[in-house]
């Protein structure tokens, strides 16, 4: 996408796009605003969070339009108007070692949307329920939750109260994982040890078989769907790419 007037991304982490087409990129610059909203044409609209972050990492839109992001380093969680005005800010507190850059919790945590604490689940290892880095959530069909343990390299799946329903292994770390309109699934993976250069895909998986349905060969930190199936991968780079499925009739 070519966007307008000229502007240079830095390390993209996420994107996602609201229900009126506009694009949110959460991005990592050195200086400016790590927030960007363009319009479906790539027109600047604005920015903002300069200073808030220090490694801004997730975004995402609720149904109401606000807009939610996560700094991995701070473990901070902010929610905002489209706008860019602050609502809300959720310290997910109880960091293991505040030394290290990204602090990388075994944990699930359920907030209410007011930033009340419900739940949490899961610690380190490598059986049921334990991660290794999670590193991306979707909520599939049936309110079940999906998540990216990155580091076991494998999937695993949950009911909403956090009840373990299996995994999924595919050959590589999940880093991505996301559903469609009609509820596809979506996965970005990439091969444990090879350089994150090299040999990332966006795949789309029957989770039911386990059948791969297709691919496209691009680098996905995280990874959103939109209501017409375009897929928004995040390159941790300064390209934004659009992904569109083709399908089958």
């Amino acid at each position: 996408m070519t966007v307008t007037p000229p502007r240079t991304f830095e390390g993209i982490s996420a994107v996602t796009a609201d229900q009126h087409g506009n694009i949110y990129v959460i991005h990592r610059p050195a200086q400016g605003d790590p927030i960007v909203v363009l319009d479906s044409n790539g027109q600047f609209i604005r920015s903002w969070g300069k200073g808030l972050f220090i490694t801004p990492h997730g975004i995402r839109i609720d149904p109401a339009g606000h807009v939610w992001t996560v700094d991995a380093h701070t473990s901070m969680v902010y929610k905002f108007t489209p706008e860019g005005k602050k609502l809300l800010e959720i310290s997910v507190g109880d960091i293991p070692d505040k030394t290290k850059e990204f602090y990388c919790n075994a944990r699930v945590i359920e907030y209410d949307a007011g930033g009340r604490k419900i739940r949490e689940w899961g610690k380190h290892g490598t059986g049921p329920g334990e991660f290794n880095t999670v590193h991306s959530i979707a909520m599939g069909p049936q309110e079940h939750l999906y998540i990216a343990d990155r580091e076991n390299v494998r999937l695993q799946g949950f009911d909403d109260r956090g009840k373990y329903l299996g995994e999924w292994k595919y050959g590589g770390q999940f880093y991505a994982v996301a559903f469609g309109p009609a509820g596809e699934f979506y996965a970005a993976t990439h091969p444990q040890g090879v350089s994150l250069d090299n040999e990332f895909n966006v795949v789309k998986i029957d989770l039911a078989s386990g059948k791969l349905l297709g691919k496209f060969e691009v680098r996905s930190h995280a990874l959103a769907v939109l209501p017409d199936g375009t897929l928004l991968p995040a390159t941790r780079g300064s390209q934004l790419v659009h992904l569109v499925p083709r399908h089958r009739h």
